[in-house]
């Protein structure tokens, strides 16, 4: 057998070796590639499911207390108390429930008003008469004309988050008030997928940041300081709950998730894997 024949063979061989070597790392590449990408997509998944549980979770809350507002705005004792100018122990009667209210349901606050006299009560007591030179979002609220308020308020000296829900009647004198911790909503807020993978906030309708982790960023920031507007008009629908790429690389994902009782979003900007 000649030399020349044997280097002609071992050439074959050794290009047939290498076409297989290429053929498995294009499969590995593409077995790897396709596992990826089922991982990412499962990820999404996850992250459209969780934003969707917080943000029905957050609705349940607030609608339940919007009951409790409403139910005590249009409370007939309360109103007959008012009409007659709280008679003999009518007054105490008020405060009792609304001590009641705050015991029963783990409230922070539970107030009642009268828009004739705009006198002012809570669960304490009698506090004042409203006035338009300090209360001005009282006076607002009336002015509106709607029937609900949902605000929050960031105690920095209590390092405590409040959500108030106010309701006032539409053709009456009531205007009642309830107020609960949120720190169980920030808690659950920054111990979801969210927290780990980014961030994780709430926003009104029309994208200021009402809700946020860090303090000084609550009621300043807008999401159109951080995205372009076209991507904050697209996700904040109140149908959609698809997350959508904010960059380039498609590692950056942003989503909402409606709450109605809020009229606000719970928005989760998260990084979907390491590129």
């Amino acid at each position: 057998m000649s030399t020349a024949f044997l280097a002609k063979h071992s050439n074959k061989l050794m290009l047939s070796g290498l076409l297989v070597i290429v053929c498995l790392l294009i499969l590995v590449s593409y077995v790897w590639s396709q596992a990826k990408t089922a991982d990412e997509r499962l990820l999404e998944q996850r992250f459209t499911l969780s934003l969707i549980n917080l943000g029905q979770n957050i609705d349940a809350r607030i609608a339940s207390m919007k009951l409790i507002a409403k139910t005590v705005a249009n409370d007939t004792h309360i109103q007959n108390s008012v009409m007659s100018g709280f008679a003999d122990n009518q007054e105490s009667i008020l405060v009792d429930k609304l001590g009641f209210l705050v015991s029963e349901y783990g409230l922070t606050s539970a107030s009642f008003a009268d828009k004739n006299t705009h006198k002012y009560w809570n669960h304490e007591g009698f506090l004042r008469v409203l006035q338009p030179e300090t209360d001005t979002w009282y006076f607002a609220y009336l002015a509106s004309g709607d029937s609900n308020l949902v605000s929050v308020y960031h105690d920095k000296n209590k390092h405590r988050v409040d959500v108030y829900v106010n309701y006032q009647q539409p053709d009456g004198n009531g205007l009642s008030g309830i107020a609960t911790s949120f720190d169980g909503v920030l808690d659950r807020l920054n111990e979801s997928i969210f927290a780990e993978h980014g961030e994780i906030y709430l926003v009104d309708s029309l994208g200021k940041i009402q809700v946020h982790a860090d303090a000084e960023i609550m009621s300043t920031k807008n999401l159109k300081d951080m995205f372009s507007k076209d991507i904050v008009n697209n996700i904040l629908q109140p149908h959609s709950t698809q997350f959508i790429e904010v960059n380039a690389k498609g590692s950056q994902l942003l989503g909402a998730s409606y709450i109605p009782s809020m009229n606000w979003y719970v928005v989760a900007y998260v990084t979907k894997a390491d590129q």
